[in-house]
């Protein structure tokens, strides 16, 4: 069976994307006005919450796939750092005088960050290549 192949960034950049999701959805969960949806759907903005901590979660484990040995120490990192961070900035919102506390979107921040657990038996699919060898395989000398 042919396993697809996944290059693997090295560590320092696979971390950076981690704090480049965290930083941007932190601006738009502490430091900007709430949106306002182009057409009022229900459950409009639970769906970005959602897609948020999905983000979260899947840069984290991203960022720890070579600690595809230590499963247990891994999944917790990536599930309870991922819905830590969305516990995290629901509290921080209810302190802020235009943002507020909702359950709903804790569940779906929740929610999100939990996807990854899709991912994991997935990942055992796939093969990663680091970077640097993915590209000297390509480009001849």
């Amino acid at each position: 069976m042919i396993r697809p192949v996944v290059p693997l960034l090295p560590r320092a950049l696979r971390w950076s994307s981690v704090a480049v999701v965290l930083a941007v959805v932190v601006y738009f969960s502490l430091a900007s006005a709430p949106p306002r949806p182009p057409e009022p759907t229900p459950f409009w903005d639970k769906r970005l919450h959602f897609v948020a901590y999905a983000g979260v979660a899947l840069s984290l484990a991203y960022a720890t796939a070579t600690w595809r040995d230590r499963p247990y120490r891994r999944a917790t990192l990536v599930l309870g750092g991922a819905i830590g961070v969305g516990i995290a900035v629901e509290l921080l919102q209810g302190m802020i005088s235009y943002r507020y506390f909702g359950w709903g979107d804790l569940m779906a921040n929740c929610l999100g960050a939990a996807l990854v657990a899709l991912w994991f038996p997935i990942e055992r699919r796939i093969e990663y290549i680091r970077a640097r060898r993915l590209v000297s395989d390509v480009l001849p000398e």
